[in-house]
């Protein structure tokens, strides 16, 4: 069985392994981010030799982009990545777009509201929003990674994406081997994604929290190719009737259209010529 370590060397060009390694670590760390994570849970993770971890790690404690704790040893994102990640900022940002909107929806339902983005492979939740009824079961951290097709919002990232994209997508989350009979066969994978352009929407139970239900909503882009983001509400599943399902889709909607037209007002904003 190919490990994780090589199914990304074998994706990466020659003469990378050693950067698909480090991005690899970076990513992990960044999905744990809150709590830390040990040597010992990183070569886990990455089904790399504990030293070739502990290698790269110390070079990148060296450059600032990782630091240890000093009592518990766990590894967490350095200073210098919080540095990149100001510099690399969009022109707009779609995470202090969306806040108003995201807020007014937890407040409105009570419901707990994440904010998830397409990263690669994967999507990741950069905001969070949470109501007064919360559902404390769900552990969601703003920079947790999943597989696209995985959770409810990064099921409804990938069903807005081109058939060609999405195909490249499902086929290499295949090779990475993050679908499975104990997840969700790419068989199934496609029913879902066909369901959820039909209705506009993605409802489902969340995985690994017994009574709890989640709908994910796509965020439409300036771009016909690329979907902005999605916003996922989680709710008890007793709280999602009928009724009430449709009026939290309805908010969401709404929700939706409102961070359209702020996405479209800023492009215009910054798409006007010198002098105008």
């Amino acid at each position: 069985m190919a490990t994780k370590a090589d199914v990304t060397a074998r994706q990466a060009p020659a003469g990378t392994q050693a950067l698909q390694r480090t991005v690899l670590l970076l990513r992990l760390l960044a999905s744990h981010n809150r709590l830390g994570l040990r040597l010992v849970d990183l070569a886990a993770m990455t089904e790399m030799e504990r030293p070739t971890v502990h290698r790269i790690l110390q070079g990148l404690i060296a450059e600032g982009l990782v630091v240890q704790e000093g009592t518990t040893k766990k590894y967490h994102l350095g200073p210098v990545l919080y540095e990149m990640g100001l510099a690399a900022s969009p022109r707009y940002q779609l995470r202090d777009i969306c806040q108003p909107h995201l807020q007014t929806v937890a407040e409105s339902t009570g419901d707990t509201v994440f904010l998830m983005i397409r990263s690669g492979l994967d999507s990741v939740c950069i905001d969070r929003k949470d109501g007064g009824f919360q559902v404390r079961v769900v552990t969601r951290d703003i920079g947790q990674r999943r597989p696209l097709g995985l959770g409810c919002g990064g099921l409804a990232l990938l069903a807005a994406l081109p058939d060609e994209t999405r195909d490249s997508i499902i086929a290499a989350n295949m090779e990475r081997q993050v679908y499975s009979a104990e997840t969700i066969l790419p068989k199934e994978l496609r029913r879902r994604i066909r369901l959820a352009l039909e209705c506009g929407y993605v409802f489902k139970t969340v995985d690994g929290a017994p009574g709890v239900s989640a709908i994910g909503m796509v965020i439409s882009s300036n771009s016909y190719r690329e979907p902005a983001g999605a916003i996922v509400i989680t709710a008890l599943s007793s709280r999602l009737s009928a009724p009430r399902k449709e009026e939290v889709i309805s908010r969401m909607r709404r929700a939706v259209a409102n961070i359209g037209l702020a996405l479209q007002n800023r492009y215009k904003t910054f798409s006007l010529p010198r002098g105008n």
